[in-house]
């Protein structure tokens, strides 16, 4: 039997093909870059909950090495993440510092209008092993977090040689972590998914009150600060995808350099992506390597403009400042009063992430350490508020007074990282 039918049809025992990082001897074990080992040192995680520093080693060689944490404000957090393709290849370091940096519910009427992030300081939920059986456990001592190691669909071989009719298949495997931020009414499950190809899945789903509450939406915007091999010396690319029109055929594809601090609008007809490269860092073929931000989105939010400025965009790029690490970084003089959210202007102005690109700086020279910025939304229909004679009511009797649970997120997606798949050896 051939080794690429013993990959796919028995255990998947084939290491996933990887291409050098650097020609020359590297550590293989898990080490953090100088300038992001500066940051962490500088500015350590705070909040109290669970650090669990983890390791996992998946059936096709690769491991993920990261911590994982469930803070007070920020709920789930993922710190020092470090991916290593192969048990000959060195790690390579991914992220820095993965959080949500809020979530923004403005209700239909106008009023209220929370931040559950800046607004509140709220906790994760202890989760009851019980409620959550093997293969999943709650790691952490104060059992804030829940652990899956499970299986997905990776790759199938459907339309080529003898396998025409009988595809090849390959299952991967990927660690699932999520963590509870209870905040009154609502319970946010924030989880993040490390795969053994170098891929990390990001999800924020939320709960709901009961059926007949007033609608509103979920704004979740994650701030990623992204340090791929190293914190200096990345670049940020806004991809796009287009049509021409006016021909029955044609289309193109683009990746353009983003020279300074900005914000991006999503266009589905695009199909935008955020890449982010590292100078000098390529795969095995010389391609070089980065990671897509893709969004996973069932619509676009927009709130009022001036109030709300920072949800005009759903990208956003900036240089890293260690005092923001939140959409909007304070609390007008009506807030801290404890009057939330009602939607009146206030005298002092509060800084959020159009702040923070104001004026812009340059994200191009050798010393520019990027954070990116990133907003997904969830709706909740809600009883009475549309016009007379299409106003919902009650969309989902089923529940009783239950909502079920909505998700948004986002996918990072590695680009030439391996120098090929299992499936085709001769290329490699």
């Amino acid at each position: 039997m051939k080794t690429i039918t013993k990959f796919i049809f028995g255990l998947p025992i084939l290491a996933l093909s990887c291409g050098s990082i650097a020609s020359a001897q590297v550590p293989l074990t898990p080490l953090i870059p100088p300038d992001s080992a500066a940051k962490a040192a500088a500015h350590p995680l705070i909040g109290g909950g669970d650090h669990v520093e983890d390791t996992v080693k998946f059936n096709s060689g690769s491991k993920w090495h990261l911590t994982v944490n469930a803070i007070n404000k920020f709920g789930l957090v993922i710190t020092g993440a470090s991916f290593q393709k192969s048990p000959k290849d060195p790690y390579l370091y991914v992220l820095h510092d993965g959080r949500m940096a809020e979530i923004f519910v403005p209700y239909h009427t106008g009023s209220p209008n929370y931040r559950d992030i800046s607004y509140f300081n709220f906790k994760p939920l202890k989760l009851n092993p019980a409620r959550f059986p093997p293969p999943r456990e709650i790691i952490g001592s104060d059992k804030l977090i829940c652990k899956e190691v499970r299986n997905y669909l990776a790759w199938m071989d459907a339309f080529s040689g003898d396998f025409a009719e009988d595809p090849r298949v390959r299952y991967g495997q990927e660690v699932v972590y999520f963590s509870v931020l209870r905040a009154a009414y609502y319970a946010y499950i924030m989880e993040w998914t490390f795969r053994d190809d170098g891929t990390i899945l990001v999800r924020a789903g939320s709960t709901g009150p009961k059926k007949d509450a007033e609608g509103h939406i979920h704004n979740f915007t994650w701030r990623l600060d992204i340090d791929l091999n190293g914190a200096k010396g990345n670049s940020a690319y806004w991809t796009r995808h287009k049509e021409d029109l006016t021909k029955p055929f044609g289309a193109k594809d683009e990746a353009v350099l983003i020279p300074m601090e900005a914000s991006f609008v999503w266009d589905p007809e695009q199909f935008n992506t955020l890449e982010i490269r590292a100078k000098g860092l390529k795969n095995g073929k010389g391609h070089p390597t980065a990671y897509d931000l893709e969004p996973m989105r069932g619509g676009t939010a927009r709130h009022h403009n001036p109030l709300f400025p920072w949800t005009q965009a759903d990208f956003w790029v900036t240089q890293y400042n260690p005092s923001q690490l939140q959409a909007i970084n304070g609390k007008t003089d009506q807030e801290l009063d404890g009057s939330f959210g009602d939607g009146s202007p206030s005298g002092t102005p509060v800084p959020s992430l159009p702040d923070y690109i104001t004026p812009p700086k340059s994200t191009e020279d050798a010393d520019s350490d990027l954070v990116i910025w990133y907003t997904g939304s969830e709706h909740h229909e809600g009883k009475g508020t549309g016009d007379p004679g299409t106003t919902i009511q009650n969309s989902r009797d089923e529940d009783a007074d239950t909502v079920p649970i909505l998700w948004t997120g986002f996918e990072l997606v590695p680009q030439n990282l391996f120098d090929g798949t299992p499936f085709y050896p001769s290329e490699q």
